[in-house]
């Protein structure tokens, strides 16, 4: 079957509409992510999804209730993600040695709960994702999660940069850092259970991260490191899910490589501007 046949099927549209949707809404939000130093508690975030949905199959097998995984996740997810905020603002751990311990921690609970189940079940498409099973409902919510990210960052965009970029300016300006943290923790616990489908608990940090880094790197300005993230996170998902179908690959691994491959042309674009400078 070839690419053109592809397209005629809805799972294949269905597919290239939540890379649209989420490519862009998790570049915007890994800009102040990968500012703010925070890279690794998204990744921290995504594999507590792996506990949430454990502990969903196990209330269900053993009391029979039944429970929506994507509930669990979320609440796990926002519980985990409080609790690392309030540890890092409030004690004198480092970011690094919390993030570490909520990571291995949050693994180590969906493990023993894993182990608890009859019998394992959702687990490919829970590490990897699955976007093609994305349908009308799931596109929906995604359509949601974009807007929501887009709003929040975009009403807020000078006191997020101002905090993010220069905090001593923004506390004399009577502007709480703090709650540019707090912000950035729930809205990545929301796009973590809403996109989780879409390259699972292993790889979603790399749809935050890597186009906000490849910007980051290539870019001299906030507003144009924006835009280039921005770029990457519409271009590196929909060429993901594109090879993808053309040569019949794994989607999440494609779109990760796509990512990485934004971030490499970025480098060499700035080694080029920087030889001839």
């Amino acid at each position: 079957m070839n690419l053109s046949e592809l397209w005629s099927y809805d799972f294949m549209r269905y597919a290239l509409a939540s890379a649209l949707l989420l490519g862009p809404a998790c570049a915007l939000l890994g800009v102040f992510v990968t500012l703010r130093g925070l890279a690794f508690f998204s990744d921290a975030l995504a594999h507590s999804a792996f506990t949430g949905v454990a502990l969903a199959f196990l209330i269900q097998e053993r009391t029979g209730w039944s429970v929506d995984p994507m509930v669990t996740v979320f609440v796990f997810s926002l519980v985990l993600a409080g609790g690392m905020a309030w540890l890092m603002q409030r004690t004198a751990l480092g970011a690094d040695s919390v993030i570490a311990v909520a990571f291995t921690g949050s693994v180590a609970a969906g493990a023993i709960l894993i182990t608890m189940l009859g019998r394992y079940r959702m687990i490919d498409g829970l590490l990897f994702g699955s976007i093609y099973a994305n349908g009308p409902e799931e596109l929906a919510r995604q359509a949601g999660l974009a807007l929501l990210v887009g709003g929040l960052i975009l009403s807020q965009m000078r006191r997020l940069a101002l905090a993010t970029l220069s905090p001593e300016l923004a506390q004399a300006q009577g502007i709480p850092t703090g709650w540019g943290n707090v912000l950035l923790v729930l809205l990545i616990a929301a796009t973590v259970v809403v996109s989780l489908k879409m390259l699972g608990a292993l790889l979603l940090s790399a749809l935050i991260v890597i186009p906000a880094s490849a910007a980051r790197m290539a870019c001299r300005s906030f507003r144009a490191m924006l835009g280039l993230a921005l770029l990457g996170g519409v271009l590196a998902p929909a060429s993901g899910v594109v090879a993808s179908a053309g040569l019949d690959l794994p989607t999440g691994p494609c779109i990760v490589l796509a990512n990485i491959l934004f971030l490499v042309l970025c480098g060499l674009w700035k080694m080029g501007r920087v030889g001839l400078a």
